[in-house]
């Protein structure tokens, strides 16, 4: 036995800890095969390592292993003695280190924490600020979304985050919803590429799941939230969720099996209801169809905030012990407790659930399994301890430049003049340049801005240097320092921000762009969360004078976020009249472009005459870091924005669960039978028109103009002999323009006549291609069996039998090119 071994054990025995290993150089958990229990062998399987532990653990024990800890102050002492399962991450890896010694050498069995941080588009302070997930979901580039998932998971870990709260599988239907910006899409194909393309990133591409072994270079991917929570009643946050069978298969829980599949090993339980059931007590929807059908397998499911204590609010528990009970055999594995109040713990109750014959131990050992299992595949009790002086690999250059292209390959281009681009000429010597809008650019007295209110902000900073323990989630806007209303909301909802990491604003970029050549200046023009015109004057000014106009509008996280819902999607405040007095002062001669940073889609006031004062538009939404740069580079001509809209968007308010939004729709057999209203696309999809306005969308899904022109051909499809890609698809596409440019080519299917109502028709595949002027390129795509089936009334998923119609083109609307095969 080596020295340093011994001295372990002599450690060990001496502050009374019952097992024989201790923590070494870089955090590594020192073994000895003669002395230490098995579940301290790094080479033994994972559930053989689970099984010895949990035969060691006490009552309380296990019950503390079902807390996840979010609250400050004193909350973790309880757990000082037992261990806990999970806290968030406490903003540094020495913070970390601290917390995890202190809480691993007073528990009897040296049980480690779980750390986790959400990580929706960045993870830690000081790591990289990517574009929300809605602007990734408009790249149509799955091999980009896997990575930045990528680059996420590696900053993460690198500092101690063991579990990313990534990424929302939720499909936006309703575009009330103040969260709409962090999903990526209301398409469920497309949301099940990228949730594929996701949970590969941040766990490693074997997939293996919840039993086995990750390396440090990757976290546990935990998608939220579990399920169908972003179609709402009202589209207001934690509404119900009510639909059939086949609609809850066919579109919601598309990408949670695909996420399920591809070895996704945590998932946060919904805030609402689905069918009159809360989705934390729903047992069908968690064990059979997630666990069993989807194949989650011991993956861990936590509740979100409170939300075990919200089923007494509910009124399907009669007390805290029901509501904990109910939610343990719901399949909900630990308790997300936020907030100070004990009132609002649940699963602290379980001892009284297990008393009264609520639960049994095999419900309380079944959870206590899937959080060890985690601990165990995440190397904690190995390797508990973050090495603090590795090198940094935090927002570096390279993650910097991805966050570029993600940003670029999002933005869309919704209106441009025929043949015209870019708005504005960088060439162009001495001409004036107006930038002008609330998101634009800073105040001059801006510096600090943390009043935009229903946003999470930075998650788990350490307040107290002394106790090392992580504060309460803010309900409110992130505090940035240096940072004002413009650049928090370029950068979006739960970001984790540094100081370190730059972030510029779309005004101030193109000042040093062009500033030598051209003049260029700046007024906000109005406020986005209030009426406030006060600055209109300087804008109407300079709007004036310039030859070019560049409005940066949109809305801001206090008007578009969590709990931020709103029954009028015009653009808020100022804005619309803002526009509509710039374009009145400004010179014939000047070209106006909006600029779009937005967290929903938008509507544009009374048959969206402002987009009609518009010649340029660019749809940018919450683009990060790097965002005003990616931006800036597009309006100069720099960079080619390529994206596509990965929703419908429609013309008012009133559309919403209409026949354009969400696009994605059953065929209207009595608008076609009785010939009633328009027929706008190709595939003999009608719009039944209000009485006062069209029913058409704004903009259709799949949209977004190109820098050139494309010919789709000799469009072919075929079976193919494998059982998960039965079906073969391929298109010969040339650009005919006169510029080197991308398209995105979209294939669609209309399905043969079925025992219930088909849709028009549905997204099966898709490809993002870049081809120099006058080239071709075949395009072929494998269709994924779960993309071409349906869910029967049997609830079996299955290729139904008829022809089947495939169309390709470039958006949902110009789909022109037909083939037609027989399953």
């Amino acid at each position: 036995m080596s020295l340093l071994v011994v001295n372990c054990l002599i450690a060990t025995l001496f502050v009374g800890l019952q097992h024989s290993a201790c923590v070494g150089a870089e955090g590594i958990t020192i073994y000895d095969a003669e002395n230490s229990p098995l579940y301290l062998d790094p080479t033994a399987p994972i559930q053989q390592r689970v099984d010895d532990l949990m035969s060691k653990m006490t009552v309380p024990e296990k019950i503390a292993q079902l807390a996840a800890i979010y609250s400050g102050g004193s909350a973790l002492g309880p757990y000082e003695k037992t261990g806990v399962g999970w806290t968030a991450f406490p903003g540094t890896a020495e913070a970390r280190n601290t917390l995890q010694q202190k809480m691993m050498s007073s528990s009897r069995l040296r049980l480690p924490i779980t750390f986790t941080a959400e990580s929706l588009h960045s993870s830690v302070q000081n790591g990289t600020v990517f574009p929300t997930p809605v602007l990734q979901g408009c790249t149509w580039n799955s091999t980009l979304i896997g990575e930045i998932a990528s680059v996420i998971a590696l900053e993460a870990r690198s500092v101690g985050v063991d579990v990313g709260f990534t990424p929302v599988l939720n499909m936006f239907t309703d575009p009330r919803f103040g969260r709409h910006s962090e999903g990526f899409s209301e398409n469920p194909t497309l949301s099940a590429a990228y949730a594929t393309s996701a949970v590969l990133g941040y766990q490693g591409d074997n997939g293996g799941g919840a039993m086995t072994y990750l390396d440090d270079k990757h976290f546990a991917s935990l998608a939220k939230h579990y399920a169908a929570y972003g179609n709402a009643a009202g589209g207001q946050n934690a509404a119900p969720s009510n639909f059939d069978m086949q609609t809850l298969y066919d579109i919601y829980l598309k990408p949670w099996q695909a996420f399920g599949m591809n070895g996704g090993r945590g998932a946060m339980a919904s805030h609402q209801t689905i069918s009159h059931l809360p989705c934390h007590a729903n047992p069908w929807l968690i064990n059979t169809v997630l666990r069993e059908q989807f194949a989650f397998g011991n993956g861990s499911i936590v509740s979100d905030c409170n939300d075990i204590e919200a089923l007494y609010w509910f009124h399907v528990a009669e007390n805290a012990s029901q509501s904990a009970a109910k939610a343990l055999k719901g399949g909900v594995d630990i308790d997300l407790m936020c907030g100070p109040l004990a009132s609002m713990h649940s699963y602290d109750k379980l001892n009284y659930s297990l008393s009264d014959g609520l639960v049994t131990m095999q419900d309380i050992d079944t959870a206590v399994g899937h959080i060890l299992a985690g601990k165990f595949a995440l190397r904690l009790f190995d390797k508990p301890l973050v090495n603090t002086s590795a090198p940094s690999v935090l927002n570096t250059e390279q993650h910097q430049q991805l966050a570029y292209q993600a940003a670029l390959q999002g933005v869309t281009i919704a209106k441009r003049p025929s043949g015209q681009w870019p708005p504005i000429s960088s060439t162009n010597s001495g001409v004036k340049v107006a930038v002008i809008g609330p998101n634009a650019g800073c105040k001059a007295a801006e510096t600090t801005r943390s009043n935009q209110a229903v946003e999470h902000g930075v998650h788990g900073r350490v307040n107290n240097s002394d106790n090392l323990l992580p504060p309460v989630p803010s309900r409110s806007a992130p505090t940035m320092p240096g940072l004002c209303d413009a650049q928090i909301n370029m950068l979006g909802p739960y970001t984790q921000y540094g100081a370190a990491v730059e972030v510029t604003t779309i005004s101030k970029y193109l000042t040093e762009k062009i500033g030598l050549s051209a003049t260029v200046s700046f007024a906000r023009g109005c406020e986005i969360d209030s009426n406030d015109m006060s600055e209109l004057p300087a804008a109407l000014k300079i709007a004036s004078e310039a030859d070019f106009i560049i409005m940066v509008v949109g809305d801001s996280l206090g008007s578009c976020g969590e709990w931020g819902d709103r029954d009028n999607i015009d653009l808020p405040g100022g804005q619309m009249e803002l526009v509509e007095q710039v374009k009145n002062v400004s010179k014939s001669s000047a070209k106006l472009t909006m600029v779009l940073t937005n967290g929903r889609p938008t509507t544009f006031g009374h048959q969206n005459k402002i987009l009609d004062m518009v010649d340029y538009m660019l749809i940018a939404w919450r683009s990060g870091q790097m965002g005003a740069v990616a931006i800036g580079d597009a309006l100069l001509g720099l960079a080619e924005p390529t994206g596509r809209l990965a929703q419908g968007w429609p013309r008012t308010v009133g559309q919403v669960n209409g026949a354009a939004s969400p696009w994605l729709q059953q065929v209207r057999g009595k608008w076609i039978s009785n010939s009633r209203g328009r027929q706008v696309d190709p595939d003999g999809r009608r719009y039944d028109d209000y009485i006062n306005s069209p029913s058409t969308p704004l903009f259709p899904f799949g949209y977004g103009l190109s820098l050139s022109e494309f010919k789709f051909s000799n469009l072919k499809v075929e079976k193919t002999s494998k059982q998960d890609m039965p079906l073969s698809v391929s298109v010969q596409v040339t650009n005919t323009g006169s510029m080197d440019a991308t398209e995105v080519v979209q294939f669609y299917v209309q399905d043969p006549v079925l025992p219930w109502v088909p849709y028009w028709k549905r997204l099966i595949a898709f490809d993002k291609i870049f081809l120099k002027k006058g080239s071709s390129q075949t395009v072929t795509r494998d269709v994924l069996f779960t993309d071409l089936a349906l869910h029967d009334t049997q609830l079996e998923q299955r290729i139904m039998p008829g022809e089947y119609t495939i169309r390709v083109g470039d958006s949902s609307t110009t789909d022109t090119l037909t083939a037609k095969i027989i399953f």
